[in-house]
């Protein structure tokens, strides 16, 4: 997909935002309506939008997550509708902080957008099973989950002892801080932040 769309009348355009969300959403219909564009009612893909203005159309397609990376391109003939349309798209994207890529800019980064995806695949994963921990606990004798305040398990009926409650308040700072961790690493990933430099690209 990365190397049909790396051609001259597509342009790279990388947002400190996690995916293509409402409000990413939002910043391309706002800066497209002006200039007659309506989003075309057919394209419900998460990873790509859609535009059309008389007999032209006009596509914001996904090409990375953390941070969201999006190329911009016709679709048919390119023209000078089109050019203006990735024109307003990146003055808006560059407003919000985000950055332009060239061509040879978008091949050097797409290894390190993966690499960021599973980062943030992983930071997810260890935000996930955290969070588990902060609503429940789990008998040391029959691996049952009970509530977290339970007195007893609610498999076995075990009554939880004090080491039990003990090891429960253990795994509970333990889950609240790595809580605070993942999130801070999916937000700083969401960012941008620690993009390793590229041609005209600096860190983020």
């Amino acid at each position: 997909m990365a190397v049909e769309l790396v051609r001259r009348q597509h342009t790279h355009l990388l947002l400190p935002h996690a995916s293509l969300d409402a409000p990413q959403r939002a910043l391309f219909e706002v800066a497209l309506r002006p200039a007659g564009w309506i989003a075309d009612p057919d394209e419900n893909s998460t990873m790509s939008l859609r535009w059309r203005r008389d007999h032209t159309a006009l596509r914001v397609q996904t090409l990375g997550w953390f941070p969201l990376l999006v190329t911009v391109g016709p679709i048919g003939k390119p023209s000078a509708v089109h050019r203006d349309a990735a024109a307003r798209l990146t003055a808006a994207v560059l407003a919000g902080g985000g950055k332009s890529f060239t061509d040879r800019q978008l091949v050097e980064y797409l290894p390190q957008s993966q690499l960021r995806w599973q980062r943030a695949l992983m930071e997810r994963q260890r935000l996930s099973t955290a969070e588990r921990l902060l609503q429940a606990r789990r008998c040391s004798y029959c691996g049952t989950w009970s509530d977290l305040s339970a007195t007893h398990c609610a498999g076995c009926r075990r009554r939880f002892t004090s080491a039990d409650d003990a090891e429960r308040d253990t795994t509970v700072s333990r889950a609240t801080a790595t809580v605070k961790e993942a999130e801070t690493a999916l937000a700083e990933l969401a960012r941008g932040v620690v993009l390793e430099r590229l041609g005209g690209v600096s860190r983020g």
